[in-house]
């Protein structure tokens, strides 16, 4: 390999190091748990999350279950969830919400999807739609 072929390969080393740093690949900058707290008499949930780099695909969770994926860049992560004619999505993961936090914790119940950031304390910011 000459001189100018590892300069330029140098280079562009260089940028993607640069580039996954700003976005902050390659490390987990959050862990999202998504709980179903629904009542026993309703069905399971299904549950698709992702974000513009990541597909976490779809997962079926019973209540009582805990899902969780994690966050290894700085973008907006949706998810998704069906429960029998019910339909609802929202921001799992907010970069300028949750930027601070290492962990984003949400609870799937009858009347809506409750955040929190340390597992105990609760804000609705989501409810069902009807399909």
């Amino acid at each position: 390999m000459d001189c100018r072929s590892s300069y330029v390969l140098f280079l562009v080393s260089v940028f993607i190091f640069s580039v996954a740093g700003r976005l902050g690949l390659g490390k987990r900058i959050a862990t999202v748990h998504v709980t179903n707290s629904m009542p026993r008499e309703l069905q399971s949930i299904q549950l698709g999350c992702n974000s513009r780099y990541k597909d976490h695909g779809m997962h079926q969770l019973h209540v009582g279950e805990d899902y969780q994926f994690g966050v290894e860049e700085k973008a907006l992560h949706f998810c998704e969830a069906l429960s029998g004619r019910q339909i609802a999505s929202w921001h799992a993961y907010q970069p300028r919400r949750d930027w601070n936090h290492k962990a984003v914790f949400w609870r799937v119940k009858e009347n809506g999807f409750f955040l929190s950031w340390d597992n105990s304390s609760w804000v609705r910011k989501s409810i069902w739609q009807t399909e």
